[in-house]
């Protein structure tokens, strides 16, 4: 499933026109035949500090050991009061899952591995694939974007200054995903570095000299290798504070986790993505 550029503005739009009308058809509830009574909607939006962490469940040489990086967490929200303990809050953000990691890893198929090839089974070796790949010691980061729209039941405390707390499933959908490498390093036939890559000589004497050294800087697109669609669940604390008649500040805390794995190749890894997130937050009830 591909998702544009294009159909994702779209659907941003969308959700926010959703969440106004249907703010609109709610604003009043019918206690009895002669009575009406408000309902309390309130609109904001949310800033936040994310620290994220790509987590591959089967130690895979690509995914795993990746450490946790740091982000921007931020969107629009709109919360429905039930009653004055329950509430359901819907939000539409931009959220950052990054991960960074260094040392000897991997370098899949690529221009130099296809050179490789050409004369490897000539000499007794196997050939240069994403299952057998080469290894290089460099610093790779993945840097994940993702529009997420989550679903949160609010359970609340008090009144002036007030506690909660809310769980609830999201749907994230991947926006931009890039892999940005650098660091020069030999290439190895092998993960402990033992094996270094040798190519013909141009000389003729001897036949064969290790290669040099190359850099691996690069910044590649890997959007098409990610599943587009991802879904998981939240869970959150925080307290908010009254600073007028119909405005409120907020602070939480809140741990998010994907239910499925991002890559679309198993060959790749069976990597979950997660992130702990604290924000600030500013709301005005509309009725």
């Amino acid at each position: 499933m591909k998702i544009n550029t294009r159909t994702t503005i779209i659907l941003f739009i969308a959700t926010l026109f959703f969440q106004f009308n249907y703010a609109q058809d709610i604003n009043s509830v019918s206690e009895t035949e002669n009575e009406e009574q408000k309902v309390p909607i309130k609109i904001g939006f949310r800033v936040g500090y994310s620290l994220s962490k790509i987590n591959d469940s089967n130690d895979n040489m690509y995914a795993s050991d990746y450490e946790s990086v740091s982000g921007v967490d931020f969107g629009f929200t709109t919360e429905f009061f039930k009653t004055d303990l329950i509430s359901v809050k819907t939000e539409l953000n931009y959220t950052q899952r990054n991960g960074k990691r260094s040392g000897m890893q991997p370098v899949g198929e690529n221009e130099l591995s296809d050179q490789l090839n050409q004369f490897l089974p000539f000499i007794g070796l196997p050939p240069i694939t994403d299952e057998n790949p080469l290894w290089a010691s460099f610093e790779a980061e993945q840097k994940l974007s993702y529009l997420e729209i989550p679903v949160l039941v609010k359970f609340g405390w008090g009144d002036d200054f007030r506690f909660f707390a809310e769980v609830g499933p999201y749907v994230g959908i991947l926006t931009r995903a890039r892999q940005v490498t650098s660091g020069t390093s030999q290439f190895y036939f092998d993960e402990e570095g033992e094996f270094p890559v040798f190519v013909p000589n141009p000389d003729g004497d001897p036949l064969f000299v290790e290669l040099p050294a190359q850099s691996l800087d690069a910044d590649t697109n890997i959007k098409e290798n990610l599943k587009t669609v991802n879904f998981g669940g939240i869970v959150g604390i925080g307290a908010s504070k009254n600073i007028g008649e119909k405005s409120e500040i907020s602070l939480d805390a809140r741990a998010s986790y994907s239910f499925n794995y991002i890559q679309i190749n198993d060959v790749f890894g069976k990597s979950n993505i997660g992130g702990v997130i604290v924000s600030l937050g500013y709301a005005y009830t509309i009725n």
